[in-house]
């Protein structure tokens, strides 16, 4: 018997379609196919489509191992209640079907996609089946290479190839991109189907080998066509961005941006950033390794390593570069990173560039994580949080998870973003209030929020670290550096943050408050007084609606909608500063009133 484990990057791409058309190909020949729903989750009977898809035939069945009854994520507590592991269960099934001489596996969402609560994911299911093949299939649009790249490493132990479907009408000279691109990045392309053409296109009889090249039209239909098509598809649910007005009215509370110690206008930030405006000019106009790199960044790094307590630092042009880069550098193919659900998406990019491992934990569950830690002790392991989470407002318990590094053998990585100047006894942030500096191997602070500057740093256990930076991190080597009057401006305010670091009880004692008003109205609010606020609005629409009327009177407030949320989970973000007085509190309270359901 043979067997073949579809997949793919992500829900939405083609799955069960596929399923149908690679059954409908094996039935043709004779053989006696299975079709075989892995989970099927909300009744969406994929097993009877992908059969429908492939035709009436004697030699053909049907079958689902697992149902859940919410079209949800397998882990969705409507469909886990108790936390039963799924993985065994499915095996369990498996092992029951009758034989067959083709089995086709479909899975449910994405291949990375959690089905355990330990984080066992469609890799150990295929791990554990070790099928023929394991088939994943791409949407073969804009992006479809930079997808095929990472999950390319991330099965890379396992035999496996890729099937290009077109989901929606794409342009030649992306498909034709696409092809050109697998094959010169060797990865193993079995097949295209083409949008609503019920056939296989290109299929190459090899499974191992590279789809040739071919000569194909390189222009056609406008490339606009097909972008503005998932433009719309954002206007439609409420999910399109736009750039806001420049310019707030007059008198309007800013609730919106990362100003946390209301530094941006701080008279003696703004005379220190003239100041080095007129000694290094405008620009750094090099990168760090040419000339980029001036006496203020230097000073910088120095302020940085004393605060930490002598640890060394390195200066990056942004957050996003620092944590995209550090987990490039020090995260290996075959390591495996475990992290919190709710990690920045520069910290998933980087883990997934990396080529690890990656297995995720329940938010802030400490208990989650040790369990995770046990299952997997003897594996080189690094660990990725964030303090202060940048969309829920929330922290774990640091000191808890410091604990577990004198029982278990991992690498912390740790972004302070969001607690840098609100949290520590000198303003460094969660971990030195929860006193834990000493057990994070590698700590990310922002330069651009409390710090009323631009740019981020990293600090670092020990020296080879930062070396390793240094002529490794391609953000870092190949950018023209952050200007040196940003590096000045953010010197000052560490000097600042410090001396007024005494009062950041009061500050957080206001959080508090204002989130038991909130909740005594009636709002469902996240956090405990760190200076994020999170309000759940649920949809998009009624989160929109709500920011426009806060608007209205006076307030800017962030409206954060899918994708940086879950569906359903759309709300309202504001940003505390340490400088609000109780009359702005007030005035945010009667701006906000109760939820509409209150009020019917």
């Amino acid at each position: 018997m043979q067997t073949f484990l579809i997949t793919a990057n992500d829900t939405d791409v083609g799955k069960t379609y596929v399923t149908g058309i690679l059954a409908q190909h094996f039935a043709a020949l004779g053989k006696v196919v299975q079709i075989v729903k892995a989970i099927d989750c909300g009744g969406s009977n994929d097993a009877e489509n992908a059969a429908q898809a492939a035709g009436s035939t004697k030699n053909l069945s049907a079958h689902t191992l697992l149902s859940f009854p919410q079209p949800l994520a397998p882990l969705a507590p409507k469909n886990h209640e108790g936390n039963e592991p799924v993985l065994p269960r499915l095996l369990s099934a498996l092992g029951a079907l009758p034989d067959c001489q083709i089995r086709i596996i479909e899975t449910a969402g994405g291949v990375a996609v959690p089905i355990d609560p330990d984080g066992s994911d469609w890799r150990d299911f295929a791990e554990a089946i070790q099928p023929h093949k394991t088939i994943v299939v791409i949407d073969d649009r804009l992006g479809a290479i930079n997808q095929g790249r990472l999950l390319h490493r991330y099965l890379q132990n396992l035999p496996h190839c890729f099937l290009l479907n077109e989901t929606q009408p794409a342009p030649e000279v992306v498909k034709h991109s696409n092809r050109e691109a697998y094959s010169r990045a060797k990865m193993p392309l079995i097949a295209r189907l083409e949008y609503k053409q019920n056939e296989l296109v290109d299929f190459y009889p090899n499974w191992l080998e590279p789809a040739p090249q071919t000569n194909r039209p390189t222009t056609t239909a406008p490339l606009e066509s097909t972008l503005q098509q998932g433009l719309q598809k954002r206007k439609e649910t409420d999910c399109f961005r736009l750039l806001p007005d420049p310019e707030l009215p007059s008198g309007c509370l800013n609730l919106a941006d990362n100003d946390y110690l209301g530094l941006r206008h701080n008279p003696s930030l703004i005379r220190t950033g003239q100041k080095a405006l007129e000694q290094w000019g405008t620009s750094s106009s090099a990168s760090p390794l040419i000339t980029g790199y001036t006496r203020a960044h230097a000073d910088l790094e120095e302020s940085i390593r004393h605060w930490y307590g002598e640890q060394p630092t390195l200066i990056w042009n942004s957050g996003y570069a620092a944590n995209q880069s550090i987990l490039q550098c020090f995260i290996l193919p075959g390591d495996l990173v475990i992290a919190d659900r709710l990690i920045h998406n520069s910290l998933i990019s980087g883990i997934l560039q990396s080529g690890a491992r990656l297995i995720r934990f329940r938010h802030n569950d400490i208990g989650h994580l040790e369990s995770l830690l046990q299952l997997h002790r003897g594996r080189k392991i690094h660990l990725v949080t964030e303090s202060v989470y940048s969309m829920d407002g929330d922290y774990p318990d640091l000191a808890a998870i410091a604990a577990l590094k004198s029982h278990y053998a991992f690498n912390w990585f740790l972004d302070e973003a969001h607690a840098v100047g609100w949290y520590g006894k000198t303003g460094a942030g969660l971990a030195e209030e929860q006193g834990v500096l000493e057990q994070v191997d590698i700590l990310t602070g922002t330069l651009g929020k409390s710090l009323a500057s631009a740019g981020a740093y990293t600090v670092f256990r020990q020296d080879w670290m930062r070396h390793l930076c240094i002529n490794e991190a391609a953000e870092f080597i190949y950018s023209t550096y952050l200007p040196p009057t940003s590096a000045s401006i953010a010197e000052a305010a560490i000097n600042i943050i410090r001396k007024q670091a005494n009062q950041s009880q009061q500050w957080r004692q206001a959080a508090r408050q204002f989130r038991a008003e909130l909740r005594k109205n009636g709002w469902e609010v996240i956090g405990e007084d760190s200076p994020i606020v999170p309000i759940i609005c649920g949809s998009s629409n009624a989160t929109l609606s709500l920011s426009e009327k806060c608007f209205q009177r006076g307030l800017k407030v962030g409206a954060i909608r899918p994708p940086t949320v879950p569906k359903g989970a759309a709300r309202l973000r504001l940003s505390l500063k340490s400088t609000l007085q109780p009359s702005d509190y007030q005035r945010i309270i009667e701006a906000l009133g109760q939820p509409k359901s209150n009020d019917e």
